[in-house]
């Protein structure tokens, strides 16, 4: 009941209630959203705050733009301070040394620095980048190792040993410890020209990228491989039905209580199948077979490095004649 009186009798919210009242703000509920209700009032809002966003984004950029200038092209003192890094076996000092054929030092612009690095075969490619305190970043990324060749110095010292890359490169092997070259399979028997980061050797770019498919994917066989005979490897002819790679095994690697397996011989057009042939053949029972009867034998995996006239199946084992 009291309510009831106070609605019909009591003083009304919007009456005039006096001089301290002549606000109109105090008469009217100030319960207005800063954000818009609509999507159209929304998307004004936005639009009205793009010139901001679009500036600021401006300044960002030109910051980006103004750091990778410096960081390429500023010359800094020729003591700037060095960080290297590599996956391989060369070290700062090797840096240096390159750094130190140019009088400039580390001071030149890092696209000279890069070049220079890049120019040793060793090297797959290196990233040069300055900061803004003048020291340099420098991460190397080498050539992997497949195998070794030995050629007669030029002035009839000891033999130089060559690393080969999966390219088909050859490079110095700085810094590569004395036993991981020699588990390393060696080229036999090649033609070259050439000498150095340019020595060319026929066939080289297939016998690389064979190597390293056997290395990756078949390690227990190619850590039991000393050498690979280049002699009937006939380089850009190499799918000829006569063209071949000669594969030595270790000595040592191998039961004594059954025949001896001297050699592997792989086709240079068809390896990859051949690879995973050698992969799924029982060579231990063909080997211990009683037909065996040779002390030692030479395993060929392709039809196409037959010798007869009429066809053999492949693979198949064929004793060692002595040369």
């Amino acid at each position: 009941m009291l309510n009831f009186f106070k609605k019909f009798f009591g003083k009304r919210r919007d009456a005039y209630m006096g001089p301290e009242h002549h606000d109109w703000r105090t008469m009217v509920p100030q319960n207005v959203s800063r954000l818009p209700g609509s999507d159209l009032g929304r998307r004004r809002v936005v639009r009205s705050r793009l010139p901001y966003a679009l500036t600021f984004l401006f300044f960002v950029l030109l910051a980006v733009v103004l750091w990778f200038s410096i960081d390429e092209a500023t010359p800094e003192s020729k003591n700037a301070l060095l960080r290297f890094n590599t996956d391989g076996f060369l070290n700062v000092g090797y840096v240096q040394k390159v750094l130190a054929t140019n009088p400039q030092g580390t001071a030149r612009e890092v696209r000279a620095i890069r070049a220079d690095l890049e120019a040793d075969n060793q090297v797959l490619s290196a990233q040069v980048a300055r900061r803004a305190d003048g020291s340099l970043d420098i991460n190397l990324k080498e050539r992997v190792a497949v195998a070794r060749v030995a050629l007669n110095a030029p002035t009839g010292g000891p033999l130089v040993i060559r690393l080969v890359s999966p390219e088909g490169l050859t490079f110095s092997g700085q810094n590569y410890p004395e036993q991981a070259i020699r588990n390393l399979p060696e080229i036999l028997e090649f033609r070259f020209t050439g000498s150095g980061d340019q020595l060319n050797i026929d066939g080289l770019d297939i016998v690389g990228e064979f190597l390293l498919a056997a290395r990756t994917q078949y390690p227990n066989h190619y850590k039991q491989w000393a050498a690979v005979s280049l002699r009937d490897c006939f380089g850009a002819q190499g799918s000829t039905p006569s063209s071949s790679l000669h594969v030595i095994i270790r000595p040592g690697t191998q039961p004594l209580d059954r025949p001896a397996l001297n050699e592997i011989v792989f086709s240079t057009g068809d390896w990859r199948s051949e690879l995973l042939l050698l992969s799924r053949l029982d060579l231990e029972g063909l080997l211990r077979k009683p037909a065996a009867t040779a002390p030692a034998y030479v395993l060929k995996l392709s039809i196409q490095n037959r010798t007869s006239s009429q066809p053999i199946p492949e693979p198949r084992l064929v004793p060692v004649t002595t040369r």
